[in-house]
């Protein structure tokens, strides 16, 4: 007689556990990472570089977000773009500390100087002449220079 009310129980729990799954996949609503949190946790002045790979490891995949001011652009292919960004969390000699890829037009769009809010997928780091962040997504101006 039990196994009649278990049975559905398990069948019932089951189809909502793949329910979950599949119309809510992890990530799906993941708050993006601050990347000045990201670039001061692989400060190469604070953290040796075992360090630095191993929280690499959890946030590379993640969408972060964040503000700075453009350095530098060029195009990558007709349809991409690479936005060098300096962000207040570090002064790298480089010049820049972010590294966007994006599909926007930023050559018509963006002159140095420009402050602008970006945002997503961190890619890989950089720890050359200061550590930097390769994020692939996209920008808007912040309207403020």
């Amino acid at each position: 007689m039990r196994i009649f009310f278990v049975y559905p129980l398990f069948i019932v729990l089951s189809l909502f556990a793949c329910h979950c799954i599949l119309y809510n996949p992890a990530g799906a609503d993941e708050t993006a990472l601050n990347v000045d949190e990201i670039l001061k946790n692989l400060d190469p002045d604070k953290v040796n570089q075992f360090q630095a790979k191993e929280y690499f490891k959890d946030v590379k995949g993640k969408k972060a977000k964040g503000e700075g001011k453009v350095v530098y652009v060029l195009s990558v292919t007709k349809e991409q773009y690479k936005i060098r960004i300096i962000t207040t969390a570090s002064t790298p000699h480089k010049g820049y500390n972010i590294l966007l890829f994006t599909n926007q037009d930023a050559l018509l769009d963006l002159n140095k100087g420009d402050l602008v809010i970006f945002e997503g997928q961190v890619e890989r780091v950089i720890p050359y002449q200061g550590a930097s962040l390769d994020i692939y997504g996209t920008y808007k101006k912040s309207g403020v220079k």
